[in-house]
Formats: C-alpha cells, sequence, structure tokens
C-alpha cells in the first residue's frame, strides 16, 4: 500500500508553476550576471578598460529584454496584464520620480519651481529628460510588454501566426533602420517650436526592443537547456563574439538611439544573450556562487534604480581623496552593486508600502516568486 501511494506520487504531472520555478532557476543567475556587467558598464569604465566597456554594450540592453520577455503571459485576459506590468515596472518608475522631486527640494538648493519642472519633463519618461537616466528602461518596458503582448495575441487570432517570424524580423529591420527618426524631432505646439528627443516612453525604438523580448518568449515555448549546457556552445559564443567586438567598431545604445550596423549589432546581441545564458546554466552547479547572483538577480530593479547616483557619488569622493582611477572605480562599483542591495534588504522588502511600490511580492509569495526588473 506505501509502495502504491509513493508511485502515484511520483507519477502525478508538475503543475505548470511548479515546472517554470523549476526550469528558470539558471535565469535567475543570468539577471544577477546582467545587472552586474550593467552596473559595470556605467560611470568610467570605458576609461579603465575601452573594449571590456564595448563588449558589455554590445549585448547588455538587448539582454534585459529578452529575459523581461521570457516571462510573456500572452494567455491572461488584456487589462489583468496592463495592471500587472503597472505593478512590476510603472509604480516603481512613478515612485522614483517623486522620490527625485522631494528629496531635491529638501536637501538641494533647487527651487520648488525648477524641481516642479523637471517633475513635469520626466513625465515624458525619455531618457534625455530624466535626471536618473537609467530610470527611462522602466516606462519602456511597460510598453514592450504591451506591444508584444498584442503582437502575441493577433497573430494568434489570424492565419498569419505561421508567418510571425518572419513579420517579427521585417519589423525589426524597420525599426532599426528608422531608430534615429525621432531623435530629435521638430514639434510645434501653441504657437511654439520644440525640438524633441525620442516619443514619449521611448515608443520610437519598440519595435528593435520588442524583437528581443518576442524572441524571447517564442524560444521559451521549447526545449533548449541540453543546447546551453554544451562547452561548445558557451566557447562558441565567446570567441565569437570577443572577435566581433575586437574586429568591428559598430556600436549599440538604445538609450541614444545608436545602433551602427544591423547585422554585427544584431549577431553580438543574440551572441552576448546566448553567451550570459549559458555561463549561467552551468553555475548552476556552482552552490555558493549561483546563490549569490540569484539573490542579486532578485533585487535587479532595485539595483538597476540606485546604483548610478551611488556609484557617482563614491567615484567623486574616492577619486578626489586618492587621485587613482582604478580603485575609485572598483570601490565605488561595488558601491553601486551592494549599496542597493542593502537598501532593498534594509528598506524596501521588509516594508509593506515600499515593497508594493517597487513591484515586489509579498513576504509569504517571496520563496517562490522571483521579482526583478527582467519580469
Amino acid at each position: 500500500m506505501i509502495q502504491k501511494t509513493q508511485s502515484t506520487a511520483l507519477n502525478k504531472p508538475i503543475s505548470k508553476a511548479a515546472a517554470l520555478t523549476q526550469r528558470v532557476e539558471y535565469v535567475d543567475i543570468a539577471k544577477g550576471i546582467g545587472i552586474v556587467l550593467v552596473v559595470m558598464g556605467h560611470n568610467d569604465f570605458a576609461l579603465i578598460s575601452p573594449f571590456a566597456h564595448k563588449f558589455i554594450y554590445s549585448f547588455h540592453m538587448p539582454m534585459f529584454f529578452f529575459m523581461s520577455g521570457m516571462f510573456l503571459k500572452p494567455e491572461i485576459p488584456l487589462w489583468t496584464f496592463v495592471r500587472q506590468r503597472f505593478n512590476r515596472v510603472l509604480k516603481p518608475f512613478f515612485f522614483m520620480i517623486l522620490f527625485i522631486f522631494f528629496t531635491s527640494i529638501s536637501f538641494s538648493k533647487v527651487s520648488i519651481l525648477e524641481a516642479g519642472r523637471r517633475l513635469i519633463k520626466s513625465m515624458y519618461a525619455s531618457g534625455k529628460y530624466l535626471d536618473w537616466v537609467q530610470l527611462w528602461f522602466l516606462p519602456h518596458l511597460f510598453v514592450v510588454s504591451l506591444f508584444a503582448y498584442l503582437f502575441v495575441r493577433a497573430l494568434r487570432q489570424t492565419h498569419l501566426f505561421r508567418l510571425r517570424w518572419g513579420i517579427l524580423i521585417v519589423l525589426y529591420i524597420i525599426g532599426v533602420f528608422s531608430i534615429t527618426l525621432f531623435s530629435p524631432f521638430e514639434l510645434s505646439l501653441f504657437g511654439k517650436d520644440f525640438i524633441v528627443y525620442g516619443l514619449p516612453f521611448s515608443l520610437d525604438i519598440v519595435l528593435v526592443s520588442g524583437f528581443f523580448f518576442i524572441l524571447a518568449y517564442e524560444l521559451n515555448q521549447t526545449r533548449y537547456a541540453s543546447f546551453l549546457e554544451s562547452p561548445w556552445t558557451l566557447l562558441i559564443a565567446a570567441s565569437t563574439l570577443i572577435f566581433l567586438v575586437w574586429y568591428f567598431p559598430a556600436k549599440i545604445d538604445f538609450n541614444i538611439r545608436q545602433f551602427d550596423s544591423l547585422p554585427i549589432n544584431t549577431i553580438e546581441a543574440l551572441l552576448g544573450i546566448l553567451l550570459i545564458l549559458t555561463i549561467s546554466k552551468r553555475m548552476e552547479r556552482i552552490g555558493g556562487l549561483s546563490s549569490v547572483f540569484r539573490y542579486i538577480g532578485q533585487a535587479s530593479l532595485v539595483i538597476l534604480v540606485f546604483q548610478v547616483p551611488i556609484q557617482d557619488y563614491w567615484g567623486q569622493k574616492l577619486l578626489a581623496l586618492t587621485d587613482n582611477l582604478s580603485f575609485s572605480y572598483w570601490i565605488s562599483f561595488l558601491a553601486g552593486v551592494l549599496g542597493p542591495v542593502v537598501i532593498n534588504a534594509l528598506f524596501i522588502h521588509p516594508n509593506p508600502i515600499l515593497r508594493e511600490w517597487f513591484g515586489q511580492a509579498k513576504l509569504r509569495e517571496r520563496a517562490s516568486t522571483t521579482v526583478s526588473v527582467f519580469e
């Protein structure tokens, strides 16, 4: 009787939610690696190692959108999806905009009028108009998520579903060749002419970022874990990416609308994503190290938000004190990673109000739910 019960339990199908939890452990590690690379790539790293800086920038932003796309849920109702995405990425954005406004008028010499003007400009939600430029990613992630949701849902309901790959690639090519179309552009409003940089929420690059987002969703419907586990995948992805970055000057930066070469930048971005996923998959076997990067990945949204001002502050302080660029960079880099982790652990996650505004799960849900900027 006991043996029969055990056999029945073992043969019982695993729920979809449980299977997802088991399957994406290496993705959590990849999130941690990705956000560490983002912190490393900001501020003065280009002066420390121009090649490594270019290496990071060859794929790190496409990787962010790719990771986010792995969690797309087109089967849920539209308004449920919009509400969930609003809570995950727009709430933290609006919270930080208000936080910057109140800290500016409270702890600096900025007037309320000037701070209010910046607050209004920041609602345009494009990098050019934000005091903390890195925040541009959050509102854009919202519109990219909505674009991907509508793209998948619309094609599923028509005979064009079989052509979705071709349609996606065509839209991507159009997006790449038109990436500078709205940055800048002239706008006439109330009899005045303005120079505007990008569309609201960076809508002008949604076809490019959306490609990587939807690509991740499509690939996540297949079984490719064994491909990631192959040492040949790691070797070929790393060596090819290093070769391309070393010998080709093409650059990619979504925020400033730079995409120098359609073939080179696309291949580099895909190779970089593959490389990080492959490293993460192999790192699963290293208990302590994988746990560290998983924890960092879970705090990726908070790290993304706070890492630039923390790095700037400590970098300038240490450089003035030591006159040693390398030392000041590396210490400020560590502060840029660890500082937001501490902020999250001590102030955000234990506080139910802040936890909600940063799109984090409730404490009882934390053990089984990954909360990060990539979701």
